[in-house]
């Protein structure tokens, strides 16, 4: 049976809306439940394929979840077309882990997360897919360390190890023209990016390390990266948890891709995306 979700919306630092949907375990709980953030790729948002049923799974399993949109996604609260271009433009890591703190913020003051604050243990689990994993990352180190006692996991599925995902004479150039532009496979948008996206990763490079973030986060941490993924390789991951003394908190999938052969929207539960939750939330509950 589908749990109840309830659609909150909080206004970042910048001055833009961070649109969330939070599912809460069905029944009052005995005890206080802790809190899942999910956070999406590149081209993502919270209702895309497989993040719904994952929110639904875990909340059936006693946790509070919260999946988020990032705010500069483009996809204008619901919709799964890129409607803000200009938007999606402009977004760069650096915002998008401003946005997860912004909601840590949120959490414990903000009205609309009354009902939460009233079940909730006060710790919080991050799970995050493809880009949404380097975030969960990054956003894991800086809430351990301002406050340790509060992050209890961060599992990253099919995570990006690198942000630098360019030739350097690719960069070059779009540095000069300022623009970069793509396709959205899914939706068949042809999408922009500004340079401030390179930019911000250049300038910010302390902050963003992968590396340095996966070590801080020591025995917290799991990946969970798909054998044949082609998006984001596995030896991509293998090398930041090797580079962080990491490798044993790394899980394989067999046979299955970078969103474990889900699509959007969802057709079916496959064996790929089962495992990736076997491997993940009896990992978070201890």
């Amino acid at each position: 049976m589908m749990i109840a979700e309830q659609e909150v919306a909080l206004t970042n630092r910048y001055g833009d809306a961070i649109n969330a949907t939070l599912t809460l375990p069905q029944a009052d709980p005995s005890d206080a439940v802790p809190l899942l953030i999910v956070l999406h790729g590149f081209k993502g948002f919270r209702n895309y394929s497989f993040l719904p049923w994952v929110a639904q799974h875990a909340a059936s399993h006693g946790m509070a979840v919260l999946r988020m949109c990032f705010s500069l996604n483009g996809m204008s609260n619901t919709s799964w077309l890129v409607q803000l271009p200009e938007d999606f433009a402009r977004n760069t890591i650096s915002r998008e882990c401003d946005d997860v703190a912004d909601v840590l913020t949120a959490l414990s003051s903000e009205s609309m997360f009354d009902r939460l604050r009233s079940v909730w243990d006060g710790t919080v689990s991050l799970l995050g897919h493809s880009r949404g994993g380097g975030v969960a990352l990054i956003a894991g180190r800086e809430l351990v360390e301002s406050n340790p006692t509060s992050l209890r996991k961060v599992a990253v599925w099919n995570s990006v190890g690198t942000w630098n995902r360019w030739t350097p004479r690719q960069a070059e150039a779009w540095r000069s023209a300022g623009t970069f532009e793509m396709q959205n496979q899914r939706t068949l948008q042809t999408l922009t990016m500004h340079s401030s996206y390179l930019e911000d990763i250049e300038s910010n490079s302390a902050r963003l390390d992968l590396i340095a973030a996966s070590r801080a986060l020591n025995g917290r941490l799991r990946y969970i990266h798909a054998q044949h993924d082609l998006t984001v390789p596995l030896k991509e991951i293998e090398d930041v948890a090797r580079a962080a003394s990491s490798i044993d908190a790394l899980r394989i999938v067999p046979n299955t891709t970078h969103t474990f052969g889900m699509e959007h929207p969802v057709q079916r539960i496959t064996h790929g995306i089962v495992e990736a939750v076997e491997n993940t939330f009896p990992w978070i509950a201890q």
